[in-house]
């Protein structure tokens, strides 16, 4: 990782695969000073005939998590290029982090340069409701990750597994729930209320 140490201001969207985060974190994202960064969508725009690219394809196919070192470094990487090229300003943006962390190992490795002001959890206890989302968003997007329901199945298994926990590490008087089996507007209004006096006012 580069040695650019700015830390940013974040709001961590926190959930099982197919709990909405990617819808709520483009929403948040178009608010004046705040910026969505989804670790999916960062590592789907690699190349997918370059090593890097193909080395992602070998995990998400199969419904695994990418390895948390190699994860990082490239979140970094893009969050370092979105400063360059002036997208992102650590003393004006807010940043909606959606994907990452999906470990505890990741939690420590995030740290020094991120600061987490608000997690919001969106829960969604339905399994099946949650698998049947996953794979009509496979119809409607580029996600190989979704298109087979045994590898759905593995994804929520391994978030289980690895990534649930991971709230654990936060304090709770900053997690916010939220139900995520409502209408997108309703989660949308409950994820804006859990927000106020959590981010920057600035505009």
């Amino acid at each position: 990782m580069s040695d650019n140490t700015q830390t940013f201001s974040c709001i961590l969207l926190f959930g099982g695969p197919g709990c909405g985060k990617g819808t709520q974190g483009v929403v948040l994202g178009a608010v004046p000073n705040m910026v969505h960064l989804s670790s999916g969508d960062v590592f789907r725009s690699l190349d997918k005939d370059s090593d890097l690219g193909k080395e992602f394809l070998s995990y998400s196919t199969k419904g695994l998590l990418v390895p948390d070192e190699l994860t990082v470094r490239v979140v970094k990487q893009h969050l370092d290029k979105m400063v360059e090229s002036g997208k992102l300003d650590s003393d004006y943006h807010t940043l909606i982090l959606d994907g990452i962390p999906r470990t505890k190992e990741q939690v420590k490795l995030i740290e020094p340069f991120t600061d987490i002001k608000r997690v919001v959890y969106l829960m969604m206890e339905d399994r099946d409701a949650l698998v049947q989302r996953l794979a009509g968003r496979a119809q409607k997007a580029n996600r190989p990750d979704d298109a087979d329901p045994d590898v759905i199945r593995k994804r929520i298994e391994v978030y289980e597994a690895e990534t649930a926990p991971v709230i654990d590490e936060y304090n709770k008087k900053i997690v916010a729930k939220v139900n995520a089996d409502q209408p997108p507007l309703a989660v949308l209004r409950d994820v804006a209320d859990s927000l106020v006096g959590h981010v920057s006012p600035t505009l």
